[in-house]
């Protein structure tokens, strides 16, 4: 009867601390993620002033688009996981002027990886490096080996009418593949002087048609591709279909 007696008492007071001890570390995870988003927002609206700065002056010019016409389009979620490395969810954090080829101009972006949706692991959590199409670009750069007047002071910006610039804090939802750094390119020498590596970098797979975005004031995501979406074709009504199944899924994640 003693011994009960004692180990009720015990309960009296270890009972009580553990729910204290739980509510505590409770308190503390929370406090600690509301700092961290407030850390977030100040670093993204930081590295929206500086991006606005340095695109202020600069002439903005329309390109039609992206090159390369023969690309495989991934039109279902399955075929999205199956052919990146890695499919993400992400915010665009950051965005730079990096070294273009020739008669282009590309952005480095920094995404930091929300959520790892299928693929990689690893990359949970991290930033990493991507080249956005579009961007500033010297007046000599864009216009390399044409008749013009040589310029090297003048920046312009380039907008890719298939691909608007993600702004800084969007939400995005892309696969990822490797860069292939090692092949001898002008546009691999651009981003290896932009400061890529195979480690801290990827490319985007098809962002003309496989790259869907949520900006900060947004609801849903969406396909980030203007001109696509204004068409009536096949493969219009399969990306729409897949956006509307990726907004289900992971518009709330």
């Amino acid at each position: 009867m003693r011994k009960t007696l004692i180990v009720l008492a015990l309960l009296v007071f270890v009972l009580p601390l553990s729910a204290y001890s739980v509510h505590a570390l409770d308190s503390t995870v929370r406090y600690q993620s509301r700092t961290e988003m407030r850390k977030t927002k100040k670093t993204l609206q930081r590295n929206r002033k500086i991006w606005k700065k340095s695109t202020a002056k600069a002439d903005v010019i329309s390109s039609d688009g992206f090159d390369s016409e023969n690309e495989y389009v991934s039109t279902s979620l399955d075929q999205l996981k199956n052919h990146n490395q890695a499919l993400i969810k992400g915010t665009v954090y950051k965005l730079q002027k990096m070294s273009s080829p020739q008669n282009m101009a590309y952005t480095k972006a920094t995404i930091h990886v929300d959520k790892v949706i299928s693929g990689d692991r690893t990359l949970q959590g991290r930033d990493v490096y991507v080249a956005f199409s579009g961007g500033l670009v010297s007046f000599d750069r864009w216009y390399a080996n044409m008749s013009k007047p040589k310029d090297s002071n003048h920046e312009i910006f380039v907008k890719n009418d298939e691909f608007p610039m993600p702004s800084i804090g969007s939400k995005v939802i892309t696969g990822l593949v490797p860069n292939h750094l090692d092949e001898a390119t002008e546009y691999n020498d651009s981003l290896k002087q932009s400061g890529f590596t195979i480690k801290n970098s990827y490319a985007l797979d098809i962002p003309r048609y496989n790259f869907w975005i949520k900006r900060p004031k947004d609801k849903r995501y969406k396909l980030n591709n203007p001109k696509i979406v204004k068409k009536n074709n096949d493969l219009t009504k399969e990306l729409q279909k897949l956006t509307k199944q990726i907004n289900r899924k992971y518009n709330h994640m």
